[in-house]
């Protein structure tokens, strides 16, 4: 049975296909959610809010969106480790997604750090890049009252790069390329090949596509060297 779609894009139904064939820890983790389901501001967007419906315990935090059960604070590397202790009452993840148009690398990795393993990570990729390139934008761009721009996230080689030097499989990216998914090789052990994404790019000229001199990058090899 196809659900209400929540996400984005097809977000939910990559998450519904990976769920139904993978035992998934039935907890989930969503930084980053608003209130545009419906456009009108009565229902969540999200990529987990379907599974609060079949009975998931589900986290949600968002530095601005203020909505039941969304816990309004904002998320940055040093923080999250001490945020995700207070809120659960056990390690254990299944699905952590991640969409904060920022340092959501730094979070991943931060995450990584403070010994969580989530079966499944949902990240938000720069999809006005090449997916192939390997870009992270870098700690403390976003804080400061600079233009929109380029300088967001990271690429999906970028993330592939320290999701696989820590135990986790591509999975696959929406056609946009604006979310890519990888999970653990404890629960699956095949693993796609980035190649077959390379054309998931976003065709649009926006802000987030404009790059201005102080968009300063750095490859994730050598944040993790």
């Amino acid at each position: 049975m196809i659900e209400k779609n929540y996400s984005q894009n097809e977000e939910q139904l990559i998450l519904q296909h990976m769920i139904d064939k993978f035992d998934i820890h039935p907890t989930a983790v969503e930084i980053g959610i608003n209130t545009g389901a419906k456009g009108d501001g009565t229902t969540l967007q999200g990529n987990t809010v379907f599974l609060k419906h079949r009975g998931w315990f589900c986290l949600w935090i968002d530095g601005q969106t203020q909505f039941e059960n969304v816990i309004r604070i904002k998320i940055y590397p040093e923080n999250i480790g001490d945020v995700l202790k207070e809120h659960l009452e056990q390690r254990k993840i299944g699905i952590f997604s991640i969409d904060i148009d920022s340092e959501d690398w730094h979070v991943v990795k931060a995450t990584l750090d403070a010994g969580y393993q989530p079966d499944i990570f949902v990240c938000e990729t720069n999809s006005y890049l090449n997916p192939l390139d390997d870009l992270v934008m870098p700690l403390g761009h976003r804080r400061t009252p600079r233009p929109k721009s380029i300088c967001h996230g990271a690429t999906l080689k970028a993330f592939d790069n320290l999701l696989s030097a820590n135990g986790y499989n591509f999975y696959s990216s929406v056609d946009l390329g604006v979310n890519s998914f990888w999970i653990h090789n404890s629960i699956c052990t095949d693993k796609n090949d980035l190649e077959l994404f390379k054309d998931n790019r976003h065709p649009l000229i926006t802000n987030w596509s404009r790059s201005f001199p102080t968009d300063v990058w750095t490859s994730s090899e050598i944040l993790l060297a």
